[in-house]
């Protein structure tokens, strides 16, 4: 068996194309190296990668050659392998090429139903690619909020009170399970889903018996929140690692799986990321739209139930 290291880098070049190609096809037949032989020419063709398929009656050929080359392909090439698909009755031929084509070759390429691919591997020594998709980080967050204070009984509390006072006071239920302070009370509702998380202002009870001291009295509160929900926006490139094709016709990436490199939201909103821009209205980016759009709350207590993660959401959109 030929040790790969030695092979000629075109050689390998194919080797990676047809293992894509294996991913990619499923259950099809696909042969490395093949040899067909020419309806017209009568002679046995060369190619790099055959893929047969039979669906219900119909014989399916696909033909493929690679292209490792450190310009462009050009015109002829693609002529010389339109000649080919139609010698061996391909029913679709492709040129997967490592460095592009020129416009000439992709519109020869359009005319003759040849798709055309460039080899897109993030991980190769030899081919290398940097991959990033568009991406929108769609972030909620509590952004300010203020109480509302009704007694239960009396109030007993000395005016004024300033406001690092009352953000200090300890609340307890009436059976004496301690509940934190306010702060506490509302992050609290918020990181279980307890309020609205709709952008907006929005009135909370946090609890309608809650026993608090005060300068060593105590009052009994039903308390409400005002609370301003906002959400910010901010998109950017999301770095992918993949391999697989980009089709030069459209644009788009076809691969089995990809994975995404990590995001840092709290550089992204202190802008320290500066490839992502914080947008006012997604819907005018009419020019670049985003491929996946990512959602997120902000989180502020410990105590999180276990059953209720809070887990970004992630709703992809098909891109061409």
């Amino acid at each position: 068996m030929t040790d790969s290291s030695q092979q000629p880098k075109w050689r390998k070049f194919e080797k990676l194309a047809y293992d894509i190609q294996k991913e990619l096809v499923g259950d099809a037949d696909v042969k490395f190296d093949d040899s067909i032989l020419g309806v017209d020419s009568k002679v046995g063709r060369q190619v790099d990668i055959s893929i047969r398929k039979q669906v219900g009656p119909y014989p399916i050929l696909i033909v493929i050659d690679c292209k490792d080359l450190s310009a462009r392909l050009d015109v002829k090439d693609v002529e010389a392998f339109a000649g080919l698909v139609k010698d061996v009755r391909a029913n679709r031929g492709a040129l997967i090429v490592s460095s592009g084509f020129s416009e000439a070759a992709l519109t020869v390429a359009r005319n003759h139903g040849i798709d055309a691919f460039r080899l897109v591997d993030t991980e190769s020594v030899d081919w290398k690619s940097y991959v990033a998709i568009p991406c929108l980080l769609d972030r909620t967050f509590l952004h300010s909020y203020s109480f509302q204070f009704g007694s239960v009984g009396m109030l007993h509390w000395e005016i004024p009170i300033n406001q690092q006072e009352l953000m200090a006071l300890e609340f307890s239920l009436p059976d004496g399970t301690p509940m934190g302070t306010l702060e506490a009370i509302i992050r609290r509702k918020w990181d279980k889903a307890q309020m609205p998380r709709e952008a907006g202002h929005h009135t909370v009870l946090l609890a309608d018996h809650l026993i608090t001291k005060f300068r060593g009295i105590e009052s009994h509160q039903k308390i409400t929140a005002f609370a301003h929900v906002q959400q910010r926006f901010y998109y950017g490139p999301l770095p992918v690692k993949l391999r697989g094709l980009q089709d030069m016709h459209t644009g788009g990436l076809i691969t089995r799986t990809l994975t995404t490199g990590s995001i840092e939201p709290k550089k992204l909103e202190t802008g320290e990321n500066k490839d992502w821009k914080q947008i006012a209205d997604p819907s005018q980016l009419a020019i670049l739209k985003p491929a996946i759009t990512l959602s997120y709350f902000d989180c502020y207590s410990d105590d999180v139930e276990p059953d209720k993660p809070q887990s970004s959401t992630a709703e992809s959109q098909h891109e061409d």
